[in-house]
């Protein structure tokens, strides 16, 4: 049985502030301050939740999960965690949040409705101090499972029975940096992108086996995250070493199209209704520490460049509203206080962008 799992935990603890603000004309793009150290965010029963982690890097500093206005990006409540949240995913058919404590190697799940905490330990101790990572959240709904990266040098992914609280597999030794996830459920494949001498493991989640490796030509890759097109037909990956988005076949494995988008391409979303891709990229590498970055609207078809939103310092983490015509995403700030864009008081951006202009 997985260790402290699917047990309830103590109510979660929500501030709701009180008076809202009348809603603006509508804005391409809508930019909020919002709070220090922001990572992923997601789009769960019309509202934005986003994670914070607040300024320092301690894991017993907690942090907290902002839910926004997905109009005005005001704050209708907010969560406060015992341990610092990064990934985030949402099950609608429960209405449960699910977290990534990426420190502490664990996933809490958050019953929106009863504000009841539930915690999946994962990540074991690790012998230099601390716990193995979890990083992406990936859900299959209709089979109850979750299934769970750790990007380390000899990563791991861990799938969940969420129904009965139970580890079903955990696959080891996958080598460099398993960290971005995507489930098709037609098919019943998770894909997992990686670094090193590949870019994409297939894996069958039934039996826990690895099927197929994907290789990318050329230097090393790093494919932090990965999304699939509506029919599952495309595998699209951010590949953070080239600053390139990379786009696969996932019957053959071939590789099919590459397009630069800048320097540190971190997340990758692909949009049905509008046939897009959007990959955010940071901007800085160790070549250009002052850079910064911005998000690139590509056409599905084509692949060819439709848009790109400069956005310093540097974005991150991106979400889709439900009908496919907001684009969310998290905007973070320097560390080094001689870049341009660095704030002392640590706080970074939540950005809504109107795809339709």
């Amino acid at each position: 049985a997985l260790a402290a799992c699917a047990a309830p935990g103590r109510q979660a603890d929500q501030t709701i502030p009180g008076a809202q603000a009348q809603a603006p004309a509508r804005q391409a793009v809508l930019r909020r301050d919002l709070a220090p150290g922001l990572y992923e965010l997601v789009v769960a029963g019309g509202d934005v939740f986003v994670a914070s982690s607040g300024k320092s890097f301690k894991a017993d500093e907690g942090g907290a999960i902002y839910r926004l206005d997905p109009d005005t990006l005001e704050t209708r409540a907010v969560i406060r965690t015992e341990r610092k949240p990064y990934g985030l995913a949402y099950d609608k058919r429960t209405d449960t949040l699910y977290v990534g404590n990426t420190l502490n190697g664990a996933v809490q799940a958050i019953d929106l409705q009863a504000g009841l905490a539930a915690n999946y330990q994962l990540g074991q101790a690790a012998a230099k101090g601390g716990f193995e990572h979890v990083r992406q959240i990936v859900l299959d709904e209709a089979g109850d499972r979750m299934f769970v990266t750790n990007p380390d040098a000899a990563g791991k992914v861990w799938i969940v029975d969420l129904k009965r609280g139970t580890l079903l597999h955990t696959l080891t030794g996958l080598r460099k940096w398993p960290a971005g996830a995507a489930y098709d459920a037609a098919s019943n494949r998770l894909y997992v992108g990686q670094g090193g001498d590949y870019g994409v493991t297939v894996i069958d989640p039934d039996s826990g086996r690895v099927l197929r490796r994907d290789a990318l030509d050329g230097a090393e890759p790093f494919l932090v995250n990965v999304a699939l097109d509506g029919r599952g037909a495309r595998l699209f990956g951010a590949d953070a070493n080239s600053g390139r988005l990379v786009v696969f076949d996932t019957a053959t494995g071939r590789l099919l199209a590459a397009v630069p988008v800048g320097d540190s391409a971190l997340d990758v979303l692909y949009n049905p209704v509008r046939d897009e891709i959007y990959v955010s990229n940071r901007g800085a590498s160790r070549a250009h520490p002052m850079g910064t970055g911005a998000i690139t609207v590509i056409d599905g078809a084509t692949y060819a460049v439709k848009a790109r939103h400069d956005l310093p310092a540097h974005p991150n983490s991106l979400a889709l509203s439900a009908d496919g015509q907001i684009l969310y995403a998290t905007i973070k700030g320097p560390h080094d206080d001689k870049h341009p864009a660095y704030r002392a008081d640590g706080m970074e951006s939540v950005v809504r962008i109107d795809l339709r202009g």
